[in-house]
């Protein structure tokens, strides 16, 4: 991106092309702090020329017009094309060019519930349940071909674009976007839950990227392999690490949350305290390149950021996937063993945040979701493996506490 300022006493104009994403709307923030504390109160931003912005750029200007109405000054947005104006929408701001609007946070409601002791030979955890009302289900379905990307570099053919509306949740390889021309250069891990979407772009970034919708216009992202979820959970859990134990590794949370669901495969979204996570992500899009990507060693090292310990301790972190047992059909392809026996399968991938304690009671999952990307710095998105390399391995992602949703899904398209 650039960003272009021309300055006339307390006056200032910026102009802004390309894409304002989560790593320039921390630039332009420095850029409106300087020109703020140089006494400049009127500033017009040119956005002509963006081609892009997510719910981090929104932010930005939205906080800046708060500070500068505070200070008898304005902020102006000028030139927003109507390709814009859809953007804007999807972030939750209905207008633009009214300086008093900004965008609402909602906060996390509490509610009451009946909860009970989850009776388990896990070794780790401690559980509690509670039934929704109505029970929901969840309909998967199935985006692309996994293995496409070890055999041939991705063109449009082999991508799709997905609304991932409020009462889905999805995941895979793939951009925040509506169409290939626009993300196939940013391919990478993203996960969506709520109309929440994070994703960490392969185009060069050090920031992953992220996108909180309004109550009107779902997000789009364009994936090349991955799942989306529709429809309504069964069951809320909250889980503790046992006196004894360290922590609660993911197969047995897995395990337990199948168990609960009472079937074979279930939907789970996890909101937990991190005691250390085994993930990985591409560092390249494999729509560019002279050649597929690559898992095997060396050319691995090209393609994926994979860590040789556990990383993100002491942080919060979004989970959302598909957990099975003995998965057959297509839904088989998306899945990857998570224990070592091979009893549990999924496709899990991970939004980690900084830390925040999660309260161990009924939350509503919009609300808490929403305060994480309001008012916590999202870090990584991961997709999060077993590692099978024996005593070099690294130990499987695993968590403090936390509190999830969870459903049997019953379909698969």
């Amino acid at each position: 991106m650039r960003i272009g300022t021309a300055r006339e006493g307390g006056s200032a104009r910026l102009e802004l092309a390309g894409r304002l994403d989560r790593e320039w709307a921390e630039h332009l923030s420095t850029t409106l702090q300087d020109l703020i504390g140089d006494g400049v109160r009127s500033i017009d931003i040119d956005l002509a020329a963006v081609t892009y912005v997510s719910s981090a750029g929104t932010e930005v200007l939205a906080r800046w017009q708060e500070e500068l109405a505070i200070l008898r000054g304005d902020v102006r947005l000028v030139s927003v094309t109507p390709e814009l104006r859809d953007a804007f929408a999807v972030a939750g701001w209905d207008s633009p060019l009214d300086p008093g609007a900004v965008m609402a946070r909602r906060s996390g409601e509490l509610r009451k519930s009946s909860w009970h002791s989850r009776e388990s030979l896990a070794a780790s955890g401690l559980y509690e349940m509670s039934a929704c009302s109505p029970p929901g289900s969840l309909a998967c379905r199935l985006v692309g071909d996994p293995g496409a990307v070890t055999e041939a570099l991705l063109g449009p053919a082999d991508c799709t674009t997905v609304s991932l509306t409020a009462g889905a949740f999805g995941l895979g390889v793939g951009a925040i976007g509506a169409n290939y021309a626009e993300c196939h250069e940013r391919f990478g891990e993203l996960v969506a839950v709520a109309g929440c979407v994070a994703h960490f772009p392969t185009d060069g970034a050090r920031k992953p990227d992220y996108i909180v919708s309004g109550s009107t216009h779902a997000p789009q992202a364009v994936l090349t392999s991955g799942i989306v979820c529709d429809g309504g959970f069964s069951e809320l859990i909250r889980f503790s690490t046992r006196p004894e134990a360290q922590a609660v590794p993911l197969s047995e949370l897995a395990a337990t949350c199948l168990d609960a669901a009472g079937g074979r495969t279930a939907g789970i979204v996890i909101i937990a305290e991190t005691a250390g996570l085994c993930g990985a992500r591409l560092r390249r899009s494999p729509a560019l390149g002279d050649a597929p990507v690559r898992f095997e060693v060396p050319g691995v090292r090209h393609w994926l950021s994979f860590a040789p310990e556990r990383t993100c301790a002491m942080t919060t972190t979004l989970v959302a996937g598909v957990v099975a047992r003995a998965p057959t059909g297509p839904l088989a392809a998306h899945l990857r063993r998570l224990d070592p026996v091979g009893r549990i399968f999924g496709h899990l991938h991970a939004a980690v945040f900084s830390y925040r304690p999660i309260p161990q009671r009924t939350v509503e999952l919009t609300g808490l979701l929403r305060s994480l990307f309001a008012d916590h710095r999202l870090e990584d998105v991961l997709h999060l493996v077993w590692d099978d390399r024996g005593t070099d391995a690294v130990p499987e992602s695993s968590f403090a506490r936390g509190v999830g949703w969870i459903a049997p899904i019953t379909q698969v398209a």
